[in-house]
């Protein structure tokens, strides 16, 4: 454990600078600062990955607190910003997503780190509780790059809209790119929270007593985000919505999102660890 804290203490130093460097690089237009914002981001994903991989062969899962979801989404952030900025070539997102992935970093550094009861650790044996987990957050991380690249797209149209073009922009996607983009990440990130709901119902049903956890508020706000996401892509591909509009909705499913997240364990009976 005292590796592992030395670890993650090394992890957020070469993190911060590594969003210095792209925030330098934002303002600036410094080539030598994003390669070198890219590098130290690089080695913040190998850090990471070496952390996760500590906590398996322990025979633990990293999903025991807060402190570990957090930093599990944070990795799944970077891993997918990598992803992504390798195929398409987008520093302006790379900057923005590693924005939001460090400050979730941060905020698990406020959070105790594993600390579960012995029923919760029995109920983690099952396959289906470990693939509903992974894939709700597989489907978070591909809704908050959506939400990223919907922010990035509502910066760049208020720019344009006030003539105001400006080095950023010339480095930016196109508002049809980061219209498309948020709408790919959408289609992939619907399926998987919906088969995660699927799977997290079988889990409870034959694991939890009577049928009280189809009343529990995470369950209930849940069904809500996949019924809001359902409506965007209803309005995306049924009604041809696009551009701000469609945008702005999008912004409002991922906030929804964000609340289920942060408020709705507070009442929940078995939703303890996520």
């Amino acid at each position: 454990m005292h590796i592992q804290s030395i670890l993650y203490d090394l992890i957020i130093v070469i993190y911060a600078c590594s969003v210095l460097f792209y925030f330098f690089d934002f303002l600036q237009n410094n080539r030598k600062a994003n390669k070198i914002a890219f590098w130290l981001l690089s080695i913040v994903w190998i850090s990471q990955t070496i952390y996760v991989s500590q906590v398996f062969l322990q025979e633990a899962l990293p999903f025991w607190s807060k402190f570990d979801t957090l930093f599990l989404f944070s990795w799944l952030l970077i891993t997918l910003s990598l992803l992504v900025n390798i195929f398409f070539r987008m520093d302006i997102f790379l900057f923005f997503t590693n924005v939001v992935g460090f400050s979730i970093m941060a905020m698990s550094m406020f959070l105790e780190s594993r600390n579960i009861s012995e029923e919760l650790a029995t109920h983690f044996t099952s396959g289906w509780l470990v693939i509903h987990i992974t894939m709700a957050f597989l489907s978070y991380a591909a809704f908050t790059l959506s939400a990223i690249f919907s922010v990035i797209y509502l910066y760049q149209h208020r720019l344009l809209k006030q003539k105001k073009w400006n080095n950023q922009m010339k480095r930016g996607p196109s508002l049809a790119q980061l219209d498309k983009a948020s709408f790919f990440l959408n289609i992939a990130a619907v399926p998987l929270l919906f088969l995660s709901l699927i799977l997290g119902s079988i889990w409870a049903f034959h694991t939890l007593e009577g049928a009280e956890w189809i009343f529990d508020s995470k369950v209930i706000l849940s069904v809500f985000v996949l019924l809001m996401y359902t409506i965007y892509l209803f309005q995306r591909v049924v009604r041809g919505w696009t551009g701000k509009r469609i945008t702005e909705l999008n912004v409002i499913c991922f906030f929804i999102l964000v609340v289920n997240y942060v408020l709705s364990n507070l009442f929940s009976t078995f939703h303890l660890w996520t």
